[in-house]
């Protein structure tokens, strides 16, 4: 083979040349990054005591426990809900890493000349009237912020026409919320041009994922979904990468990032939206993104950089789920158990029309040693119906869970069961899962339920469904969808 031919182009990316330079580039501006991320002294501009964004991202940096300094900015008061408020950022008597901007659009420049002359490190712009707008006021205004970020070498500016930035570790919250869930750090880091995709926190901590940082981009002016991912990729705190993207601004700085996290396995789950002519006028007017005509390239691109591409938000959390459920396998070969023979049918067909699992059949060795432990009411094929009544009967439960485990058959064991409940590990069912999970640690055992959502049952009392303190996968279209893409990214590592 040729030098010329070892070298691959996508989009026109050379990745033997100037995936280095992008590198090099991106490595260069974590510093500025670490402001926005973790800041020491945060000031919110525009901030008063009128119900307002300004207010709310004020309200949530104090009330989260954020331990650093913390200024409103406003002409108009001295104090502002308890927290010191001064007339312009140059007054604010401590170094501002973070300036959170909520003022009109047609103030923004002039308090981000403030913020340069006093080396705020990042800006995150909260206010709309930009690009989105599709006018050539909001063109015009939108690059002139484009202009003045490019000749500040120390501020990193974040928007415009964003919700605001998240930092559970920290912990810091300056978004304009006041619906925060319980505070619950983990590696799960996220970089939205959607602000109201913030909100997945709410379903992962409900099931017991933890949340590292979230950034809301809005329209890129500069800060760009390739540069937040490029940062989360070298984050020590950060294990899987969530993105909602409305086009990929920077293809060669984003192929550098996916690439650092791909070094360091870190998977990125993406939700790319536009694939449809309908809805790239919306995106337009949502974030400004002229890349939404490139979808189908975008979704190629996406492909060859190992980026899981998905199709909704239900599919975005299952997705981080299903890598929090399980762990690299040893291969595909898949074996489901449970004590429904409907539930059974139901999974064998999802399963069976996936691209990566492998539904596999039983031998017939040890479909004869499955009959001779069950009740003759029961199937020994897979999918495994162990029937309602080994459920009471622990010595049937525990012979038929050594028997699969001593087959060397299959390679994930998918545990059906009917709610999404937690598997008390001192039941009968814990104990013979716990036991199998010992003594076959090759295995990967993952708990699916049939059914989804909030089980209003007397077990919840706030307490997330789990087994052995991992997350359930919780429905069987939606689960088998991503662990599917769970284990061709694994696969492919």
């Amino acid at each position: 083979m040729s030098q010329s031919s070892e070298k691959t182009t996508v989009r026109g990316f050379n990745t033997a040349f100037d995936s280095n330079l992008a590198k090099l580039e991106m490595i260069r501006g974590e510093r500025n990054l670490r402001s926005l991320f973790e800041p020491q002294g945060i000031a919110v501009v525009g901030a008063s005591p009128k119900p307002s964004f300004a207010k709310c991202i004020l309200n949530n940096i104090v009330s989260c426990g954020f331990n650093g300094s913390i200024a409103a900015v406003n002409p108009n008061y001295g104090t502002v809900d308890g927290v010191n408020c001064y007339k312009c950022i140059s007054d604010v008597p401590f170094q501002v890493d973070l300036a959170v901007l909520c003022v009109p659009a047609g103030n923004i420049l002039a308090v981000l000349q403030e913020c340069k002359l006093r080396s705020v490190g990042a800006v995150q712009i909260i206010s709309s009237g930009f690009a989105e707008l599709d006018t050539e006021e909001g063109r015009a205004r939108q690059q002139q912020i484009e202009r003045l970020a490019k000749h500040s070498p120390t501020t990193v500016v974040v928007g415009p026409n964003t919700f605001g930035v998240i930092n559970l570790h920290r912990p810091m919250i300056a978004i304009g919320d006041s619906r925060i869930p319980k505070i619950v750090p983990g590696g799960v880091s996220c970089v939205f041009q959607s602000g109201q995709m913030f909100t997945i926190m709410h379903p992962l901590i409900g099931r017991g994922i933890g949340i590292g940082k979230i950034a809301m981009t809005g329209n890129e002016v500069t800060v760009t979904t390739a540069d937040v991912i490029s940062f989360f990729a070298a984050d020590p705190q950060t294990e899987v990468i969530v993105s909602y993207s409305e086009g990929l601004k920077d293809p060669d700085n984003f192929a550098a990032a996916c690439t650092r996290a791909r070094e360091r396995d870190k998977p990125i789950i993406m939700l790319r939206v536009g694939a449809h002519l309908e809805v790239r006028k919306g995106i337009s007017r949502h974030t400004a993104t002229q890349a939404a005509n490139s979808y189908e390239t975008d979704m190629q691109f996406l492909k060859g950089l190992g980026v899981i591409a998905v199709d909704s938000a239900e599919d975005l959390i299952e997705t981080v789920v299903a890598f929090k459920a399980s762990r690299k396998p040893r291969g595909n070969r898949v074996a489901f158990a449970s004590f429904s023979g409907g539930m059974g049918n139901m999974m064998a067909d999802l399963i069976l029309s996936t691209r990566s699992l492998n539904l596999v059949s039983f031998s017939d060795q040890l479909c004869k040693r499955l009959a001779a432990a069950l009740p003759t009411f029961a199937n020994s094929f897979n999918p495994l119906d162990l029937s309602a009544q080994s459920a009471f009967n622990t010595e049937v439960l525990s012979r038929c869970m050594q028997i699969l485990g001593d087959s060397g058959e299959f390679d994930i064991l998918l545990w059906g069961k009917d709610l999404p409940m937690s598997i008390d590990d001192e039941s009968p069912i814990g104990m013979a899962l716990k036991a199998f999970e010992a003594e076959h640690p090759q295995i990967v055992l993952i708990p699916v339920s049939q059914m989804s959502g909030v089980y209003w049952g007397k077990e919840v009392d706030g307490v997330p469904p789990m087994f052995a303190g991992r997350p359930l996968l919780q429905g069987t279209g939606v689960s088998v969808r991503a662990l599917d893409k769970v284990i061709e990214w694994h696969a492919s590592t």
